[in-house]
Protein backbone atom coordinates (compact mmCIF):
# COMPACT_ATOMS: atom_id res chain seq x y z
CA UNK A 1 0.00 0.00 0.00
CA UNK A 2 1.52 3.27 -1.14
CA UNK A 3 0.78 6.11 1.23
CA UNK A 4 2.12 9.62 1.45
CA UNK A 5 2.34 10.87 4.99
CA UNK A 6 3.20 14.35 6.10
CA UNK A 7 5.19 14.34 9.29
CA UNK A 8 6.57 17.06 11.44
CA UNK A 9 10.10 15.81 11.98
CA UNK A 10 13.13 17.64 13.43
CA UNK A 11 11.29 20.98 13.30
CA UNK A 12 10.93 20.71 9.50
CA UNK A 13 8.17 19.47 7.19
CA UNK A 14 9.19 16.40 5.26
CA UNK A 15 7.60 13.58 3.28
CA UNK A 16 7.87 10.05 4.46
CA UNK A 17 7.08 7.14 2.14
CA UNK A 18 6.19 4.03 4.19
CA UNK A 19 9.14 4.48 6.51
CA UNK A 20 9.84 6.41 9.66
CA UNK A 21 13.46 7.36 9.05
CA UNK A 22 14.48 10.93 9.62
CA UNK A 23 14.57 13.20 6.59
CA UNK A 24 18.32 13.58 6.98
CA UNK A 25 18.83 9.84 6.53
CA UNK A 26 16.31 9.29 3.75
CA UNK A 27 17.64 12.08 1.53
CA UNK A 28 14.18 13.57 1.00
CA UNK A 29 14.22 17.34 0.41
CA UNK A 30 13.24 19.27 3.49
CA UNK A 31 11.29 22.49 3.27
CA UNK A 32 10.87 24.84 6.18
CA UNK A 33 7.43 26.19 6.96
CA UNK A 34 8.45 29.70 5.90
CA UNK A 35 9.76 28.51 2.52
CA UNK A 36 6.62 26.49 1.91
CA UNK A 37 4.41 29.47 2.77
CA UNK A 38 6.48 31.81 0.61
CA UNK A 39 6.35 29.43 -2.36
CA UNK A 40 2.60 29.02 -1.95
CA UNK A 41 2.04 32.80 -1.85
CA UNK A 42 4.28 33.43 -4.88
CA UNK A 43 2.56 30.62 -6.78
CA UNK A 44 -0.88 32.08 -6.02
CA UNK A 45 0.21 35.59 -6.93
CA UNK A 46 1.70 34.42 -10.23
CA UNK A 47 -1.45 32.42 -10.90
CA UNK A 48 -3.57 35.55 -10.36
CA UNK A 49 -1.29 37.76 -12.44
CA UNK A 50 -0.85 35.09 -15.10
CA UNK A 51 2.81 34.06 -15.13
CA UNK A 52 5.76 36.28 -14.41
CA UNK A 53 5.06 39.43 -12.41
CA UNK A 54 5.26 42.53 -14.56
CA UNK A 55 7.96 45.07 -13.67
CA UNK A 56 9.82 42.87 -11.20
CA UNK A 57 13.06 44.84 -11.60
CA UNK A 58 11.42 48.23 -11.12
CA UNK A 59 9.46 46.96 -8.13
CA UNK A 60 12.62 45.56 -6.56
CA UNK A 61 14.44 48.87 -7.06
CA UNK A 62 11.58 50.79 -5.46
CA UNK A 63 11.32 48.45 -2.46
CA UNK A 64 15.08 48.55 -1.82
CA UNK A 65 15.16 52.34 -2.09
CA UNK A 66 12.22 52.56 0.32
CA UNK A 67 14.04 50.30 2.79
CA UNK A 68 17.03 52.62 2.56
CA UNK A 69 14.70 55.57 3.21
CA UNK A 70 13.32 53.80 6.29
CA UNK A 71 16.85 53.16 7.56
CA UNK A 72 17.97 56.76 7.01
CA UNK A 73 14.84 58.15 8.68
CA UNK A 74 15.40 55.87 11.65
CA UNK A 75 19.05 56.94 11.92
CA UNK A 76 18.18 60.63 11.76
CA UNK A 77 15.48 60.35 14.42
CA UNK A 78 17.65 58.11 16.60
CA UNK A 79 20.65 60.46 16.59
CA UNK A 80 18.45 63.53 16.97
CA UNK A 81 16.53 62.14 19.97
CA UNK A 82 19.76 61.23 21.76
CA UNK A 83 21.36 64.65 21.30
CA UNK A 84 23.99 63.40 18.88
CA UNK A 85 23.19 66.03 16.23
CA UNK A 86 23.72 69.79 16.15
CA UNK A 87 20.10 70.48 15.21
CA UNK A 88 16.88 68.73 16.13
CA UNK A 89 15.56 66.65 13.23
CA UNK A 90 11.85 65.81 12.99
CA UNK A 91 9.75 63.98 10.43
CA UNK A 92 8.35 66.58 8.05
CA UNK A 93 5.49 64.40 6.75
CA UNK A 94 2.50 65.07 9.05
CA UNK A 95 0.93 61.66 8.42
CA UNK A 96 4.19 59.87 9.22
CA UNK A 97 4.61 62.14 12.26
CA UNK A 98 1.17 61.02 13.48
CA UNK A 99 2.21 57.36 13.29
CA UNK A 100 5.56 58.05 14.96
CA UNK A 101 3.87 60.04 17.73
CA UNK A 102 1.27 57.35 18.33
CA UNK A 103 3.25 54.15 17.94
CA UNK A 104 6.92 55.11 17.86
CA UNK A 105 9.36 53.26 15.64
CA UNK A 106 6.87 50.48 14.92
CA UNK A 107 4.43 53.09 13.67
CA UNK A 108 7.09 54.44 11.32
CA UNK A 109 7.90 50.96 10.00
CA UNK A 110 4.26 50.01 9.42
CA UNK A 111 3.50 53.36 7.79
CA UNK A 112 6.40 52.95 5.34
CA UNK A 113 5.45 49.33 4.60
CA UNK A 114 1.85 50.37 3.94
CA UNK A 115 2.91 53.18 1.58
CA UNK A 116 5.27 50.90 -0.37
CA UNK A 117 2.59 48.22 -0.63
CA UNK A 118 -0.03 50.67 -1.88
CA UNK A 119 2.30 52.14 -4.52
CA UNK A 120 3.42 48.71 -5.74
CA UNK A 121 -0.17 47.44 -5.92
CA UNK A 122 -1.28 50.53 -7.85
CA UNK A 123 1.62 50.09 -10.26
CA UNK A 124 0.80 46.40 -10.76
CA UNK A 125 -2.85 47.24 -11.43
CA UNK A 126 -1.82 49.92 -13.93
CA UNK A 127 0.57 47.40 -15.55
CA UNK A 128 -2.33 45.16 -16.51
CA UNK A 129 -3.55 47.82 -18.98
CA UNK A 130 -0.63 50.20 -19.62
CA UNK A 131 2.78 48.71 -18.92
CA UNK A 132 4.79 51.79 -19.87
CA UNK A 133 2.80 54.07 -17.55
CA UNK A 134 3.29 51.64 -14.65
CA UNK A 135 7.01 51.60 -15.38
CA UNK A 136 7.04 55.42 -15.24
CA UNK A 137 5.14 55.35 -11.93
CA UNK A 138 7.62 52.95 -10.32
CA UNK A 139 10.72 54.67 -11.73
CA UNK A 140 9.39 58.09 -10.71
CA UNK A 141 8.63 56.80 -7.22
CA UNK A 142 12.12 55.32 -6.99
CA UNK A 143 13.69 58.63 -8.04
CA UNK A 144 11.55 60.55 -5.55
CA UNK A 145 12.39 58.24 -2.65
CA UNK A 146 16.03 58.18 -3.77
CA UNK A 147 16.17 61.99 -3.58
CA UNK A 148 14.80 61.78 -0.03
CA UNK A 149 17.56 59.28 0.83
CA UNK A 150 20.22 61.61 -0.61
CA UNK A 151 18.79 64.56 1.36
CA UNK A 152 18.66 62.47 4.55
CA UNK A 153 22.29 61.46 4.04
CA UNK A 154 23.21 65.12 3.57
CA UNK A 155 21.39 66.04 6.80
CA UNK A 156 23.06 63.22 8.67
CA UNK A 157 26.58 64.23 7.66
CA UNK A 158 25.95 67.96 8.02
CA UNK A 159 24.48 67.83 11.54
CA UNK A 160 26.35 64.91 13.09
CA UNK A 161 28.53 65.95 16.00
Amino acid sequence: MFSLLYAYNCGLWCRSLRHSRCCHESGIRMVTRFTALKNRCIFRLRKVVGGELPLETETCRFVLTSLLDLFMTFLLLYFSNRGMMRNVVVESNPVAQYFIGGWGTFGLVWFKIAMVTIIVLIAQIIATKRLLLAQYVLNGSTLFVGSVVVYSTFLLFQNRI
